[in-house]
C-alpha cells in the first residue's frame, strides 16, 4: 500500500514541478523576449501598443519623407555638413516626424533630376528611389533604435568604460583576495586571521546605500571623483569581502603538506602563492571573477554618483539618459538595454555551470 502511495506521489510530483518550472522559466524569459523584438520599435508604434510586434521600422519599402534643410538640432555626418549642397536632406514623416531623428542624407549625384531637384517640403518615396538607396534606408531603418542609443547616448565611449571598470576591478580583487585568503588560511597567525577574517565579513554586511554619501565626500577630498581609478578602487573594495570568504574557504581545503613542500624546496611565501596557490584554485577564480563581473557591468548607483562627465560613465547610467521629465525615447532605450544585457547574459550562460562548481567547491572538507 505505502508503495502504491508512494508510487502515487510521485507521478503526481513530477508534473507539478514541471508546471512550476516551466511558469518559472516563462516569468523569466518572456521579458526578455519582449523587449529584444521591442527594440525594434518605434517609439509611435510602443505608444500605440507596446505589446505588438515590429511592423513600422520593417515595413519600409513605401515610406515617405519630407525635403528639409540643415538646422541646429540635425546630426549630420561631417562630410554632408562640408558640402550640404550636394546632398537631398530627407525626414521620416510617420517616424518621429518633425523631430529630426530619422533623416536621411542621399547623394544628389545618384538620384534622379526629378528628385534631385525637389525643395524643401517636397516628399519623396522610398520607392521613388534607385535601388542601392533603396536598401541602404531599408537598413538603416530597421537599425535605426541602435544607430540612434550608439550616436545619441554615446554608448560606445561608456560600452568601453563599462569594460575598464569589469575588467580592471575583477582582476584586482580576485589577485588581492586570493592574497588574503592564503594568508588568513595557511599562515600560522591563527588569532590575527580569525580577526581579519571577521572584520572582512564585517564589510559584506556594509550595504552601498549606507556609505554612498561618506564615500562621496571622502573620494572628492583625495580627488578621485569622477575619475576611472576612483570608480576601479570603489568596485575593487566593494567586491573583496565575498571574495575573500570565498577563496579562504577554498584554500581551507588545499592540503598543508603542498606549502610545506614548497618551503623545503626553498620557495618563499609569494612564490608558493603564485606557483601552487592560483593554479589550484582555479574554479574559485572563475566563479569571483563571473559574480563580480556581473555585478559591476550592471551597477548603477555608484556610477551615477561618483562619475559625472560623460567621460567616466558606463553603460548602465547610459541605458537611463534617455529617460527625461519631458519625453522618453523607449524604442533607444531598449535597444541600449539590449546592448547592455546581451554580454552578461553570454557570460553568465556560458559559464552558468562554472559558477555553481565554484560555489559548490567552496563547502570542500579538510
Amino acid at each position: 500500500m505505502s508503495d502504491a502511495l508512494e508510487r502515487k506521489g510521485f507521478t503526481v510530483g513530477k508534473p507539478i514541478s514541471y508546471i512550476i518550472f516551466i511558469g518559472w522559466a516563462l516569468l523569466t524569459i518572456l521579458p526578455l523576449f519582449w523587449m529584444a523584438y521591442s527594440s525594434f520599435k518605434s517609439n509611435e508604434e510602443l505608444t500605440r501598443n507596446i505589446y505588438a510586434f515590429p511592423h513600422d521600422l520593417f515595413d519600409n519599402k513605401d515610406d515617405e519623407y519630407v525635403v528639409i534643410t540643415p538646422s541646429l538640432n540635425l546630426i549630420m555626418p561631417k562630410d554632408v555638413k562640408e558640402n550640404t549642397s550636394d546632398y537631398l536632406l530627407l525626414e521620416s514623416t510617420s517616424i518621429a516626424p518633425n523631430r529630426k531623428l530619422l533623416t536621411q542624407f542621399l547623394p544628389k549625384s545618384e538620384l534622379s533630376p526629378d528628385v534631385a531637384n525637389r525643395t524643401a517640403g517636397d516628399l519623396v518615396y522610398v520607392n521613388e528611389l534607385p535601388n542601392n538607396l533603396q536598401r541602404k534606408i531599408s537598413r538603416s531603418t530597421m537599425g535605426f533604435n541602435y544607430t540612434s542609443a550608439f550616436v545619441r547616448g554615446a554608448l560606445t565611449k561608456k560600452f568601453l568604460n563599462s569594460i575598464v571598470y569589469t575588467t580592471v576591478s575583477t582582476f584586482s580583487m580576485v589577485f588581492l583576495s586570493l592574497m588574503i585568503g592564503y594568508a588568513v588560511s595557511k599562515m600560522p597567525f591563527p588569532r590575527l586571521s580569525a580577526v581579519v577574517i571577521g572584520l572582512i565579513g564585517l564589510g559584506y554586511l556594509i550595504s552601498t546605500n549606507s556609505v554612498i554619501i561618506p564615500l562621496f565626500l571622502m573620494l572628492t577630498r583625495i580627488g578621485l571623483t569622477d575619475t576611472r581609478i576612483g570608480m576601479v578602487l570603489v568596485y575593487t573594495a566593494f567586491g573583496i569581502p565575498m571574495s575573500t570568504l570565498l577563496a579562504s574557504q577554498f584554500i581551507k581545503g588545499l592540503p598543508d603538506s603542498l606549502i610545506e613542500s614548497a618551503e623545503m624546496d626553498g620557495a618563499g611565501p609569494f612564490r608558493a602563492f603564485l606557483s601552487i596557490i592560483v593554479p589550484m584554485t582555479v574554479p574559485v577564480i572563475i566563479t569571483i571573477s563571473i559574480i563580480n563581473a556581473l555585478g559591476i557591468w550592471n551597477e548603477f548607483l555608484l556610477v551615477l554618483v561618483l562619475a559625472s562627465s560623460e567621460a567616466t560613465k558606463s553603460l548602465p547610467v547610459g541605458v537611463y539618459s534617455f529617460s527625461s521629465l519631458t519625453s522618453t525615447q523607449l524604442g533607444w532605450q531598449l535597444a541600449a538595454l539590449v546592448i547592455a544585457t546581451a554580454p552578461a547574459m553570454i557570460v553568465y550562460f556560458s559559464f552558468n555551470r562554472r559558477i555553481t562548481q565554484g560555489v559548490v567547491a567552496g563547502a570542500v572538507k579538510e
